[in-house]
């Protein structure tokens, strides 16, 4: 150190003095001014956009789209299950009713008022059903004809006994399969089915009937109710849609709105104990995984700064001091707050985890500070000398590895992403802060400290730090041996690489069992709309056409809507199968007036005919090996002894009135089934006009765009079939968007960013250490912990079947800091040893306690994220803490296993040295060296009481560099 240097640290270490006070309250003023700034402008940006620059094409194609388009009210999703589909549906109107005017709630979809499509409805069959249609109409004319005569329950059984005699008894019974070599249809007893179930469930108090007509009119016996609710495919689930008020400024944007949902579901569930209901969606999704993450994220905060107070107090015996340190750190993460605040003005779901990070690796200033200002002031120095040997001694050290350290950060700069790129500037702006900090306030409150001790006296209790022996000399005693083991664990790491795999899926960093990903995985398990699909823009309805054309024939496609999807097809070439319909239906008139009283025994003696014929027809399905039949009409025996058994049991009062309320409904449906038919045939084609408001928004934009959403075949929350998705739908409109596009954008753009920030910090750092040492040898074997404990740290994950995801690829970066300042550290100290001593020490217990304390403050402070139930951030921790302790373990064997070697394989000079200059040619050196090292055994035999280190001859202006060792001083 040059004679200039030291007078500025004499310089500064005077101002301190007497201006300690002065200095603290300056600290604390921007401390609290930092902290106001931050309560009352940071800002948090949870969605994932805004993690890509404003200036990447996808965003700004994006943000227009917004503008054209209004968004789907599918942020949140309500899923109803019910085994009764009338009580599901009463759950979801009653859900909706009560969201009509929540101010959480900006957009409610349960069900689209399809009245106005009722009188249009046959335009939307297809031709062949529309034939069937007539062919059904024109078989059952007369049973219609008669029905609406006297339309009661009794009749109506009668009329389908008198079909099963004369329908099925003529030709099926008696040649059940075949007739003339050609296969007759099975006995359709669709409607008998319907109307004994719903019967059934009246009597038993179990709600509603729903329409039971359109068993009889549709071919397909599955095809569901045109109700307007919002069905999946299998009509397992009932879905209410939501769109959530966003929250402007809040941490998450729908966290008050998802809790709002929440909360109003659970109170109805009290009405509807039967009901099973789940909550999910986008903005479910984000609101668990934010609300999450801030939980679990100021609990590591907490947890990290009590650990690290706990190895502070372990390591300085004491209390005071470490509390200072502590309070300096905090204080330079306030200022990093404030000035977050002021400069980037928010938070990203990427840069919301700095503050464990930074008490990681900002401790380690603080601990360098402490641990040679406490040797020097136990050696008896005075406040004023003993702050600028500490500064001589740490001063570059800290400098060094704080600029490393930023270094590492600032990489993440280069990689273009702004989520990434933010995180850099602010964990580099922080571990400048913590720096700056240590050689500032943490001075200052030692000297507020001392002014109750004489100047010059020793604090009582002070020892100086010894330096001969380390406690891990027994790690390095057997160098071949130690670098056979490190070999062979080295050797396994290569082994395990192949296993070591990556895992993209966004689902997996949710914690595990919540709600929202839980009812994910129901949905697409239920239906094939996926609630992740993609967006495209189409100018004209003949371009939509094309488009949804190409997009139904790819692979990875499942569906396509769009609103041609609700306009009818060939309307025109319709009209005519609709005119053929009207012969069919001109001459049976509507029911007018209530039907007749139910005869209910009338009612039971018509079941028992059926039953007993149905029972023919059951035996000649039988022999003729037709089994799906028997089982149908097996199905409806038993349904029939069910109604009969029922209404024997009940009183025949209760009996009537139920199925006269049943009797009624279905008289009112058929009506309206009629009506519905006749209005048809006078329908005009199917216009946008039409079409229920909910509908026009989903698909038409402000301008008269057009939106399609394709949904995916697969599960596109695993990476490789969201990477086939996108790929397929750029392949038909390159400008495609949506939820899959900007995850597929988001993780692709996170692997390339870490990728290329762990380069840009390797050669970043490599080239610091080779400007510090000044020479390739030091600095290749600085670097040692950081390439061996990577090996291993990847090792692990090959062993353990730990994955790469988007989250914990920051380890790639991060590790690189504590690596090669541990690596910095030694080779430092190794150096200064050499220059001292012909048979230098490669790890003096001084060097090696701040190795392992700086080690082990950053496993402490990353290893706090693993109390996280967020799958991500656990993931950070568990890899950083692996990482670093594979470094640390690499730092304390084979690096000074290597330096033994080297040790005795020359006489005593630098490394640098050796590498410049090669063979000493001057003895003087070697013989001042000698000279220092018999000093120090001399001083080794001394009690302690009249002990003094010995201090050395050459290079005495060079420092210890940040290793919070013990210095070896000029006499």
């Amino acid at each position: 150190m040059k004679g200039r240097d030291r007078n500025v640290y004499r310089l500064w270490a005077g101002f301190i003095l007497r201006h300690p006070l002065g200095v603290v309250l300056t600290g604390v003023l921007g401390a609290v001014l930092s902290l106001l700034v931050t309560a009352t402008h940071l800002a948090f940006h949870t969605d994932r956009m805004d993690l890509i620059s404003a200036g990447n094409r996808y965003r700004q194609r994006a943000e227009a789209y917004d503008r054209e388009f209004k968004a789907l009210p599918e942020g949140v999703i309500v899923v109803i299950r019910s085994d009764e589909p009338e009580t599901a549906k009463a759950f979801a109107t009653a859900l909706a009713q009560r969201w009509e005017r929540d101010p959480n709630i900006d957009t409610v979809v349960y069900r689209l008022d399809v009245d106005s499509l009722k009188r249009k409805a046959l335009l939307y069959l297809s031709p062949e059903a529309l034939i069937a249609l007539g062919e059904t109409l024109q078989h059952h004319h007369a049973f219609l004809q008669e029905l609406v005569a006297s339309p009661s329950l009794q009749h109506l059984f009668g009329l389908i006994n008198r079909e099963i005699t004369t329908a099925l008894v003529g030709h099926v019974f008696t040649d059940f399969l075949e007739k003339d070599g050609r296969p007759h249809e099975p006995p359709d007893v669709r409607l008998l089915r319907a109307l004994l179930q719903q019967m059934n469930q009246r009597l038993e108090g179990r709600g509603d009937a729903p329409s039971t007509w359109a068993q009889l009119f549709t071919t397909n016996a599955g095809t569901p109710p045109h109700d307007g609710f919002l069905w999946s495919d299998d009509r397992q689930f009932l879905f209410v849609l939501v769109q959530p008020t966003r929250a402007a400024g809040e941490f998450s944007r729908f966290a008050k709105a998802v809790q709002q949902v929440r909360a109003d579901v659970k109170a109805l569930q009290h009405a509807y104990p039967q009901v099973e209901v789940g909550v999910t969606g986008k903005d479910v999704l984000e609101a668990d995984e934010m609300g999450l993450a801030q939980r679990d994220t100021a609990i590591a905060t907490v947890i990290s700064v009590l650990g690290v107070a706990l190895l502070y107090v372990g390591l300085f015996r004491g209390w005071v001091r470490p509390l200072l340190a502590l309070t300096t750190l905090l204080m330079a993460l306030c200022w990093t707050l404030g000035w977050t605040t002021l400069t980037v003005g928010h938070l990203n779901i990427l840069s919301m985890v700095f503050l464990p990070m930074l008490m990681g690796l900002g401790i380690d200033y603080g601990s360098y500070f402490l641990a040679r200002y406490e040797e020097e002031r136990g050696l008896g120095e005075g406040l004023r000398e003993a702050w600028v040997r500490t500064f001589v001694a740490t001063g570059p050290g800290i400098a060094t590895t704080a600029l490393t350290t930023a270094l590492t950060f600032g990489a993440l700069l280069l990689t273009g992403v702004t989520g990434i790129a933010e995180l850099g500037f602010i964990g580099g702006s922080g571990i400048l802060f913590a720096a700056l900090a240590t050689f500032t306030v943490l001075p200052a409150l030692l000297a507020l400290q001392e002014r109750r001790r004489q100047e010059g006296s020793v604090p009582p209790g002070a020892r100086p730090a010894g330096t001969r022996g380390s406690y891990v000399e027994p790690l390095y005693r057997a160098p071949r041996a130690t670098l056979l083991a490190g070999g062979l664990l080295a050797g396994v790491s290569l082994l395990a690489l192949g296993k070591v795999g990556a895992d993209f899926n966004l689902l997996h960093l949710q914690a595990e069992g919540t709600e929202s990903v839980t009812w994910v995985r129901h949905i697409f398990q239920s239906t094939t709309r996926s609630i992740l699909f993609g967006e495209l823009v189409a100018g004209s309805l003949e371009e939509l056409k094309r488009k949804a054309e190409a997009l139904t024939s790819l692979p990875s496609v499942a569906a396509v809507e769009s609103i041609a999807a609700v306009i009818p097809a060939d309307q025109a070439g319709k009209r005519p199968l609709i005119a053929a319909l009207q012969p069919l239906l001109a001459d049976i008139a509507l029911p007018v007036g209530r039907p007749a009283a139910v005869d209910v025994k009338a009612l039971r003696e018509s079941l028992e005919r059926i039953s007993w014929k149905l029972t023919e027809a059951d035996a000649a399905a039988r022999d003729a090996e037709a089994g799906s039949v028997s089982q149908e009409l097996a199905e409806v025996r038993r349904l029939i002894t069910q109604f009969i058994d029922t209404t024997g049991r009940m009183p025949e009062a209760d009996v009537h009135q139920m199925l006269s309320a049943f009797q009624d409904d279905l008289d009112r449906d058929l009506a309206e089934m009629l009506a519905v038919l006749q209005a048809n045939l006078r329908a005009e084609p199917v216009t946008l006009a039409d079409l229920p408001p909910e509908l026009r928004t989903r698909y038409l934009g402000a301008s008269g765009a057009y939106r399609l959403l394709v949904y995916p075949s697969e599960d596109i929350w695993a990476f490789q079939p969201l990477a086939r998705f996108v790929q397929d739908l750029r392949s038909v409109d390159p400008d495609v968007l949506g939820t899959p596009v900007t995850n597929f954008e988001f993780t692709r753009d996170i692997v390339e960013a870490y990728e290329q920030a762990g380069l840009y910090a390797f050669l970043g750092i490599a080239g610091l250490a080779l400007l510090m040492f000044r020479a390739l040898r030091p600095a290749l074997l600085a670097l040692i912990p950081l390439a061996l404990g990577s090996l291993w740290t990847l090792g692990f994950m090959g062993l353990f079947q730990v994955p790469f995801n988007v989250a914990n690829l920051l380890v790639l970066p991060l590790i690189m800091a504590p690596a090669v300042e541990s690596g910095i550290m030694i080779i430092s100290r190794y150096d200064e040893e050499r220059r001292l001593s012909s048979c230098p020490r490669p790890l003096p217990k001084s060097t090696g306690q701040a190795v392992v304390f700086s080690s082990l403050s950053t496993i402490v402070g990353f290893g706090s994220l693993m109390i996280s139930h967020h799958r991500g951030i656990f993931s950070i921790g568990l890899l950083l803490a692996c990482g670093v302790g594979s470094v640390l373990l690499a730092a304390l064997t084979v690096l000074p296993s290597l330096l033994a070697l080297l040790a005795t394989n020359g006489p005593a000079r630098s490394l640098a040295d050796a590498e410049r200059d090669g063979p000493f040619t001057r003895a003087e050196p070697i013989r001042l060296a000698g000279l220092s090292h018999r000093a120090s055994l001399i001083a080794d035999r001394l009690p302690p009481s009249r002990r003094l280190e010995p201090r050395p001859v050459l290079g005495a202006d060079t420092a210890l560099a940040a290793d919070g060792g013990t210095p070896q001083r000029p006499s």
